[in-house]
């Protein structure tokens, strides 16, 4: 017997609705019964918990007894990383989150170590983040000029953050999404995944070489 579930949809383009809303229903087809989508469109900048779409997702679930919440992304929740591990922290405190593109948790018939999983992650993902805010450079007096700004361009990421830039790579999250998300160039994250193959995938547009 499907499970009541709603969904929320996070997009940027336009079409990007009707194209995540098909992908939903292909996803629940024989899992879930789809009673509400909640839908913000180009608020990556703003946080979930100040989205119109998403407060009336978390209303109706409040008010509803909804247990479940399908997502189209994890990465879409927010642009900025920090958000989006909060947001879903909060989620899974009170829901079962799934999720159609990328979800790498598994447990999808069984929400207890769903939860568990998700769990497991954020927590995992939050020493990272501890571990880059405590290995933060400290700028010595030698490295700056007179006006007081850093001698060199500065690092794009620290440890701390390449680390968490790998174990979402190894997630599946693509290249584009981890550019928004850790606000760093495409040549950046080139640079970082040069020394792991597996993880660099094939670039979109890439040049073709003209056949003889």
């Amino acid at each position: 017997m499907k499970k009541d579930a709603v969904a929320y949809l996070n997009t940027r383009k336009k079409g990007d609705f009707a194209a995540q809303k098909s992908e939903v229903e292909s996803y629940c087809k024989y899992r879930f019964q789809i009673v509400e989508i909640f839908h913000d469109h180009r608020a990556n900048a703003t946080p979930p918990e100040k989205r119109k779409g998403f407060t009336e997702l978390l209303d109706y679930c409040a008010a509803n007894n909804c247990p479940d919440i399908i997502i189209y992304d994890f990465a879409g929740l927010a642009s900025d990383l920090d958000a989006g591990l909060a947001t879903l922290k909060a989620l899974n405190d009170k829901y079962t989150i799934y999720c159609v593109n990328n979800d790498f948790f598994g447990f999808r018939d069984d929400p207890d170590q769903r939860r568990e999983a998700v769990g497991n992650f954020v927590a995992y993902m939050d020493q990272y983040r501890e571990s880059a805010r405590k290995a933060a450079p400290v700028i010595s007096k030698k490295t700056k000029k007179e006006d007081g700004r850093p001698i060199g361009r500065p690092r794009a990421l620290n440890e701390g953050q390449v680390e968490a830039l790998l174990t979402v790579r190894q997630a599946g999250t693509s290249i584009s999404q981890i550019c928004r998300m850790f606000d760093v160039s495409r040549s950046t994250v080139s640079k970082i995944l040069a020394d792991y193959p597996e993880l660099k995938g094939e670039w979109k547009g890439a040049r073709q070489e003209p056949e003889e």
